[in-house]
Formats: C-alpha cells, sequence, structure tokens
C-alpha cells in the first residue's frame, strides 16, 4: 500500500555463474538454462497475487492456481562482452520498473554477453510476499553444494510447505477461532504499549534499551523520491572477520556495523558534511519467525551507531551495546506487536513524503540489513556461482540501502541509492574495505589480504577509478 513509482518494493538477488566447460558457449548455456528452468514447478509464495484493500476487506495474498511462466521470465544479451559495471547499470534499470499487480509478484532474468564466459541470473520478488531471511532459504534450494550435480532447479519452486492435515478448510471462521484472534490482538496491543513504555523510558535515560525513533537522527543521505538507482558492491574477507569478532567478543553483525559506520563516517566528512554530535542511525530490519508460509514477516527497529569522533574500537563497544539493546527489545516483545510498531512507525514517513512534507524528523539514515546467506560454495547445474548480490528497496525519506549477506568465504555487501544523490556509491563501498582494514589494524599488525579475499575483491570491483584517490 505504500510503494509508489519512485519507491518500488522490489528486492532479489543478482547472481553470477561461470559457464562450465562443454556448455557450448555463455548464450548456448543461458538458452537451455531458461528453457529447463521453465520446466519446474511454481511454489508459493511465487504462486501469490496482490489483492488491494476494498470497503470490505484488508489488504490481502491470494493464491494463484496457474502461474505462466513466460510472463515471468525474460531473456536480455548486453552488447558484450560487458564488464560488471555494465551488469549493474542494466540490473538498476530492470529493478527500477514497478511489478504487475494483476500477475504474481516477481520477475526473473537470464543475462549472458558478459566477460569471462559469464551469465547472471537476476530476480525481483515483491517485499510483500517475502523476507531477506526467507529468500536466503529459497537460494539454499536452488543452488547445490555438488559441482558434479547437474540437476536444473529453479528460483520460483519455493519454500518448503507443510503438508495439508486432509481436513478441508473452513470458509468462514469458527466462534473458537474468532475468540482465540481477539485474544492475540489484545495480548498484540499490550505487548505493543509495553514496549513503547520501555523505549519512553530508554530516551528519557531512566533505564538502559532501545530508545523511541525520531529524536536524534542528523538529517544527513536525506532526499525525497526519484526513480534512477545506482549500485556499489564490495566484499570483505568472511574469516577475517569471524576472527576479528571473536577476539572482541563481538558478533559478524557487529563488525559488519562498526565497519559500515566508519566508512559512512569518512564517506559524509569527504562530501563536505559537517560532523555531528549524534551518530548515525539505522534501519535494522529482523526476520521474525515464518516457517515456510511466504510472505513478509520482518520488524524494523532504529537504533544509533557509533558515536562520531570515536576510535574504531571505540565505535565497536558502542554498536555491541546497541545491538545487544535491539536483541532484547525483541525477546521482551511478541512478534504481532513488533510487526504493529513497525507499520506504524514506518508509514510516518511514508505519509510525510506523499504529502511532500520535507521539514519533519527523520527516522533513521539507512537501512542496514544482514540476512546470512550460504555458508559453502554452490553450484547451478555445473555452472560455478561466483558471487551473488542482494537488491534491496530505499525507504521512505532515505537515499541509501546496505544489504550484506555471506557467500563462501566472503561477506558481500551490496550498497543501492539514488543515482542523483549517490553517483559516487562505488567509493562507499571501496571505503568499507579500507575500514575493516583499518579496524583491524586498530589492535593487531596490518592487515594483509589473503587469497580468498583478493579473488573477491578482483570479482566485484574490476572498475574503481576512485581507488587510488581514495587510498591517497
Amino acid at each position: 500500500m505504500l510503494e509508489s513509482k519512485e519507491r518500488m518494493s522490489n528486492i532479489g538477488p543478482l547472481a553470477l555463474l561461470k559457464v562450465p566447460q562443454g556448455a557450448g558457449g555463455a548464450k548456448r548455456f543461458a538458452d537451455w538454462l531458461m528453457r529447463e528452468m521453465k520446466k519446474r514447478p511454481v511454489g508459493a509464495p511465487f504462486n501469490l497475487r496482490y489483492q488491494p484493500p476494498s470497503m470490505t476487506s484488508l489488504p490481502m495474498l491470494e493464491t494463484v492456481d496457474a502461474v505462466d511462466l513466460n510472463q515471468h521470465c525474460h531473456r536480455i544479451t548486453l552488447n558484450g562482452p560487458a564488464d560488471d559495471k555494465s551488469l549493474y547499470e542494466t540490473v538498476c534499470r530492470l529493478h527500477e520498473q514497478r511489478l504487475d499487480r494483476r500477475l504474481p509478484l516477481w520477475a526473473f532474468y537470464i543475462i549472458d554477453g558478459l566477460t569471462d564466459s559469464r551469465i547472471a541470473l537476476y530476480a525481483k520478488v515483491h517485499h510483500g510476499i517475502i523476507d531477506g531471511r526467507s529468500f536466503v532459504d529459497v537460494a539454499t534450494r536452488w543452488f547445490s553444494t555438488d559441482p558434479s550435480d547437474r540437476t536444473v532447479r529453479a528460483l520460483w519452486e519455493g519454500l518448503p510447505q507443510k503438508l495439508p492435515s486432509g481436513r478441508p478448510r473452513r470458509s468462514t471462521p469458527t466462534l473458537t477461532q474468532i475468540g482465540a484472534g481477539a485474544l492475540d490482538s489484545a495480548r498484540s496491543v499490550v505487548s505493543l504499549f509495553k514496549a513503547v513504555a520501555r523505549q519512553a523510558q530508554a530516551s528519557a535515560k531512566l533505564r538502559p534499551g532501545l530508545p523511541l525513533p525520531f529524536l536524534d537522527a542528523p538529517h544527513v543521505l536525506r532526499t525525497g523520491p526519484k526513480v534512477e538507482r545506482i549500485l556499489g558492491v564490495c566484499v570483505l574477507p568472511l574469516a577475517q572477520v569471524k576472527a576479528f569478532g571473536k577476539a572482541h567478543d563481538a558478533s559478524v553483525n557487529d563488525v559488519l556495523l562498526t565497519t559500515l559506520d566508519m566508512a559512512l563516517s569518512q564517506f559524509l566528512a569527504d562530501k563536505g558534511h559537517p560532523e555531528t554530535s549524534s551518530p548515525l542511525v539505522a534501519d535494522m530490519p529482523v526476520a521474525l519467525k515464518n516457517p515456510g508460509q511466504g510472505g513478509n514477516k520482518v520488524a524494523v527497529l532504529q537504533f544509533p551507531l557509533g558515536t562520531p569522533g570515536a576510535t574504531p574500537l571505540g565505535r565497536l563497544a558502542q554498536i555491541r551495546k546497541h545491538t545487544a539493546n535491539v536483541k532484547q527489545h525483541i525477546k521482551d516483545t511478541s512478534a504481532s506487536a513488533l510487526m504493529t510498531y513497525t507499520a506504524v512507525v514506518h508509514g510516518i514517513p511514508a505519509l510525510m513524503e506523499l504529502l511532500k512534507i520535507e521539514s519533519g524528523p527523520m527516522l533513521a539514515n539507512m537501512v542496514i540489513s544482514n540476512p546470512f546467506g550460504l555458508m559453502e560454495h554452490r553450484w547451478l547445474a555445473g555452472a560455478d556461482l561466483l558471487c551473488t548480490v542482494p537488491l534491496n528497496l530505499l525507504a521512505p525519506g532515505q537515499s541509501l540501502n546496505i544489504t550484506a549477506v555471506t557467500y563462501d568465504q566472503g561477506l558481500q555487501i551490496c550498497f543501492m541509492g539514488f543515482a542523483a544523490e549517490l553517483p559516487d556509491i562505488q567509493v562507499l563501498a571501496d571505503m568499507t574495505m579500507t575500514a575493516f582494514e583499518r579496524l583491524q589494524n586498530s589492535n593487531g599488525p596490518t592487515y594483509v589480504a589473503d587469497a580468498a579475499s583478493r579473488k573477491f575483491r578482483a570479482i566485484e570491483n574490476k572498475a574503481q577509478p576512485n581507488r587510488e584517490k581514495m587510498e591517497s
């Protein structure tokens, strides 16, 4: 309901595959792969269509009995050999187009014409039918851990579903179900009020915990809605991130947030933004329990990053404290209350944007999401999965989204922004790698990238025109 042509709700992976030897070239393999994929069945949530609200019903998702894959699957050949920069530009143009509401809310593309015998798979799915954690589950089924496995699987086979009990589903709820629903709603309201009360106390410094939003977010990275997107990509060496986190009793997510905070601070300073006394504020999506049901069962909570001017290890300590507050808040609050809170709080900047109100408070400076990913190397029909880049949406009032996923030995980070506001977004991605090196060097010997890290950098960062300037 909050989607607009400038704030499209598309998310999805961009996967790069190395075509296997003997496949007859990238174009022939891409054509064959598409034909074989289209033979695969369609499962939930890729068989769900949006039903808008009416005078008698809330917005809902309905199951479509038959999905015409020809309306969802597309082949593209670039004027090649095209590099990664050209591929990212092409995918951004696809990502900007809203999905047809008359159909199940997804589209799929196989792209050839790339350098080094590679093809790209890009899936565009509406965030209303799937969340990031469920997307990881879909990818886990899609790609094989066995390089000799030639089975062709498709993204749209979807999530594992529970077997039906055999009892017919009632078209109308029973009195017992109505009573149970009312009780759950009452509990949710109580949980929501308690959660807001705890946040109010934390904002007033009366207790530790997660503060209320709309208080201290600096007015940076703020912009009105636009259509054209731009991507920046980098990869951090996962083994080093884990080792540094373990040495400082911090999670991978804590180290990631600290690294991003350091990079963002330097990036904004280089762009001439004056340093504020308040830390940057991040929106952090948190996946709630949603076993194989599709839909978007997510809470989005706000928390501050490190204090401006803090040392790298000082930032890490502060961020560890803030993420602990988030975890405790989630533990103390029901899932339905968290989702209600998310919808209400994020509806406010969306409404302000719709009414063209530019002077209101800022909820957060950016979204930072980390839905984990694939821990082992993967293949698809014998093709080597080189990397997977997670594209995401831009929240109302914001111009930047940062999404990280693990794959094999790398923590792959996608920076998506408005092209008009962040034309140099790859510089921010490059600074993120340098920020991690600085974080490591703050408590140990000089950082030296291992062979795996150098391989990932070669895959993801071939075109870095600003790298020398940034390092100097």
